[in-house]
């Protein structure tokens, strides 16, 4: 019944919608997110769906479904396979991209160098302070380095702070060199390289909860040796649009309500799936804010359990799914109009994975026979294992 009626449905749907969406952009200088997303965690991966999403709007414009076996059933190069897929059906279509925003995959960055030299490639500013955090609680958590812990936020803040307010990679090293002179309490410095020699902070109050660095102490030495990395000042020009992918990100939980990781799924109910998250998400961007009797914007609390802190969002209409009856219909004319009903044989789809390879494992299977006779148990009698074998073969 999926195959046969509600995926080909959903497939139409998706395709009309897609093109609407397409039409309202046609010869406007878009900016895009893509993120890739993995249906199982670690390198098992099976599928990898990758999403293109418009920076201004949030519309999802493709979103591109990839099975290992079209990638010499290698899930490491999944992304990159589905980035340029995506990024193709989007050029072909007639879209006028300027700019893509991604996180720092290092295959997509090279392929973006090579192929596409004319559209800015830059960076998702909160993977980026992610990592910088990353590092610098691994070296608070030496020893040597007491005190460097209390600093993470305000590094990462820092970070963060540089990429909105600077425009050139010269201003951005020198004012994000300058953490390293606020962290001992020098507040003004003189660098023959940047315009920048000062703090752009107020007057500092007198009551500190944390107390400076001191000057070349092992924690200023760790720190120095994480701002002037090579490899994070070579990729500033990549963060100077200051670009954030997190409503991609929030697009990525939502496929978890159709697709979840703890599921394995054929390939059309995958890519289906996928489809109806994206038709979900494009259906309720424009929801309005719900508000209290005053007017005031209601708010929800939630907790966050990676950083074991309260946060609030903001309360939205409930979602109405006015696309769901026209799928309906779609599906249910598909059965009236089939003669042949659910009797027929069905048939795999062009570019169903199963016609390169019917099994994920890299070496074809041998025999069950010779496989049962390798793994004879030393527990077992011969006798026991030979009337086992007969069974089996039976």
């Amino acid at each position: 019944m999926q195959r046969q009626y509600v995926v080909p449905s959903v497939d139409e749907h998706w395709i009309n919608h897609q093109n609407a969406v397409l039409k309202e952009f046609r010869g406007v200088d878009l900016v895009v997110l893509g993120d890739g997303r993995m249906d199982s965690p670690g390198h098992s991966a099976q599928y990898c769906s990758y999403t293109f999403m418009e920076y201004t709007t949030k519309k999802i414009l493709c979103i591109i479904t990839l099975d290992k076996r079209f990638t010499e059933k290698k899930s490491t190069n999944l992304e990159k396979a589905c980035f340029i897929n995506g990024l193709g059906f989007l050029i072909e279509k007639g879209m006028k991209i300027i700019e893509v925003v991604t996180d720092a995959h290092v295959q997509i960055s090279s392929l973006m160098k090579k192929n596409y030299p004319d559209i800015k490639h830059s960076f998702d500013v909160w993977h980026g302070t992610k990592n910088l955090g990353k590092k610098i609680i691994k070296a608070g958590q030496e020893k040597k380095n007491k005190g460097l812990l209390d600093w993470t936020k305000d590094v990462v803040n820092h970070y963060w702070y540089t990429a909105q307010t600077c425009t050139t990679k010269e201003d951005f090293v020198g004012m994000w060199i300058g953490v390293l002179h606020h962290v001992v309490n020098v507040h003004s410095w003189i660098l023959p390289y940047s315009s920048s020699n000062k703090c752009e902070h107020g007057p500092l109050t007198s009551a500190r909860e944390k107390g400076w660095l001191e000057k070349d102490s092992p924690a200023h030495v760790s720190l120095r040796s994480i701002v002037l990395d090579k490899r994070l000042l070579n990729n500033i020009p990549y963060y100077l649009n200051c670009r954030s992918t997190a409503e991609l990100e929030n697009f990525q939980n939502l496929i978890l309500m159709y697709a979840s990781k703890r599921h394995s799924y054929t390939p059309p109910a995958y890519r289906c799936r996928n489809l109806l998250a994206a038709l979900d998400h494009n259906g309720h961007i424009d929801r309005e804010v719900m508000t209290n009797k005053d007017g005031s914007i209601r708010y929800q609390r939630v907790f966050q359990k990676k950083s074991s802190r309260w946060s609030v969002t903001t309360c939205k209409e409930p979602k109405q799914y006015s696309y769901v009856p026209e799928m309906m219909r779609k599906i249910i004319l598909k059965r009236l109009d089939d003669a042949i009903g659910m009797n027929q044989k069905m048939v795999l789809e062009q570019d169903d994975p199963r016609r390169v390879s019917f099994h994920l494992a890299p070496i074809p299977p041998p025999p069950t026979q010779q496989i049962v006779h390798e793994q004879r148990s030393r527990f077992r009698t011969s006798v026991d294992m030979d009337k086992t074998i007969d069974y089996w073969v039976e």
